[in-house]
C-alpha cells in the first residue's frame, strides 16, 4: 500500500499538483511523514517555500544597495544595518523587528524598504512573503476602520502562519484612518502572539511623512549651532519623531503602536541638500546611458524647489521629481 502511495506522491510532484490538494489527499489516506517530507522537498524545487533556499537576509547585498543608491541618509543607513545585524544574531527573538521611517517625500524611505525585500527574498518584492499595504488606497474611508482592522488582522495572521519570516510594509501611514494600526499591537509586542510556528522572525516597516516638520526644524537648529549634518545622530531626532507622529493626523495619531512602545526604531530620513539631489540626477542620467555634463545636472536642479526660507537648504520634494526632469532633458536634447 505504501509503495502505491509513494508512486502517487511522485506523480503529483512531477506534475506540480498544488500543495493544498495533496495535503488533503495525504491526510485522507494517512500518508507517512516521510512521504509528506519527500513531497515538500520536490515541491519546493519548483515553488517558493518558506525555507532558507528562498529566504536569507543578504546583508552584504543590502549594504551595497544602500551605499550606492541612498544619498544623504547616514543615520538611516547605520541604524538599519546595525538593527538587522543584531536581529539576525539574536537566537531567542521575543518579538518581530519593527521600523518606522519618517521624513519628507523623496528622501529614500520606499527605496530602503524595497532594498530590504530584495536582500531578504530570492524573489525580492515578487515574493509571496512580501506584503505591501498602501494607506491611501487600501484604507480610504475613515468610517470603515473596524472593517479594515478585521481584514488586516486576518491577513497578518494568515501570512505569519504561512511563513514566520514575512515582511510587511505599510506605505503612506499618514493617509490611513486613525485606529487601524492598533490591531497590529499583538503581532508587534513581546510573546503575545503565537502560532504553530515561531512568528517572531517577521519584519514590519512603516513609511510616513509625519514628523517631517520636526526633522527639518531640528536639522536647521543643529546647523545654526554649527553642527554638521554628518555629525547628527539618531538621538537628535527619534523622540521628536515619535511625538510628532503621535500628535499628527493619520494612522499613528494617538496610536497604541506608539503608546505601547512596540515599534523598535523611529528612523529619520533627513531632507536632501543640493549635493544629494545632484547625485540623484547623475544616477538618473547614467541609468539612461547618458554621461551628464555640468550643464545638464544644473538644468535638472533648476526645476527643483528648495526651502525653508531664508536659507533654502533642502529640496522640498527630495529626489522624487528628478527622474521625470532628467527624462525631459534627454529627449529635448535628442
Amino acid at each position: 500500500m505504501n509503495i502505491i502511495l509513494y508512486i502517487i506522491l511522485l506523480t503529483c510532484c512531477l506534475t506540480l499538483v498544488s500543495c493544498e490538494l495533496f495535503t488533503t489527499v495525504a491526510g485522507a489516506v494517512g500518508l507517512s511523514s516521510l512521504g509528506i517530507y519527500y513531497y515538500q522537498y520536490v515541491h519546493c524545487r519548483y515553488h517558493e517555500c518558506c525555507t532558507d533556499d528562498y529566504i536569507y537576509l543578504d546583508l552584504q547585498k543590502l549594504e551595497k544597495l544602500m551605499k550606492n543608491k541612498l544619498y544623504g541618509q547616514h543615520i538611516a543607513y547605520k541604524t538599519i544595518m546595525n538593527a538587522l545585524r543584531g536581529y539576525l544574531n539574536q537566537h531567542d527573538q521575543g518579538k518581530p523587528l519593527s521600523f518606522s521611517f519618517h521624513g519628507t517625500p523623496g528622501t529614500g524611505k520606499n527605496y530602503v524598504a524595497k532594498f530590504i525585500a530584495e536582500s531578504l527574498y530570492k524573489k525580492g518584492i515578487e515574493s509571496k512573503y512580501f506584503h505591501f499595504f498602501n494607506g491611501r488606497i487600501e484604507f480610504p474611508v475613515k468610517e470603515e476602520v473596524e472593517k479594515y482592522k478585521m481584514l488586516l488582522q486576518f491577513k497578518i495572521k494568515n501570512a505569519l502562519e504561512n511563513c514566520p519570516q514575512s515582511l510587511f510594509v505599510f506605505d503612506e501611514v499618514d493617509k490611513m484612518p486613525e485606529g487601524v494600526l492598533n490591531v497590529l499591537v499583538p503581532f508587534l509586542d513581546y510573546n503575545t502572539w503565537s502560532t504553530k510556528r515561531n512568528t517572531n522572525k517577521a519584519i514590519f516597516i512603516f513609511l510616513s511623512n509625519t514628523g517631517s516638520r520636526q526633522i527639518v526644524q531640528q536639522l536647521l537648529n543643529l546647523w545654526e549651532k554649527g553642527i554638521s549634518r554628518d555629525d547628527t545622530k539618531l538621538q537628535d531626532f527619534e523622540n521628536l519623531i515619535s511625538i510628532g507622529a503621535f500628535n499628527e493626523k493619520g494612522g499613528f495619531h494617538l496610536s497604541d503602536t506608539i503608546e505601547t512602545s512596540v515599534i523598535d526604531h523611529y528612523i529619520p530620513f533627513l531632507p536632501l541638500e543640493e549635493e544629494h539631489v545632484k547625485n540623484c540626477a547623475k544616477t538618473a542620467f547614467i541609468k539612461r546611458k547618458i554621461e551628464p555634463t555640468t550643464e545638464m545636472i544644473d538644468e535638472a536642479l533648476s526645476h527643483m524647489t528648495f526651502d525653508p526660507p531664508p536659507h533654502n537648504l533642502y529640496s522640498k520634494s527630495g529626489c522624487k521629481r528628478i527622474e521625470q526632469k532628467v527624462a525631459t532633458i534627454i529627449y529635448s536634447i535628442k
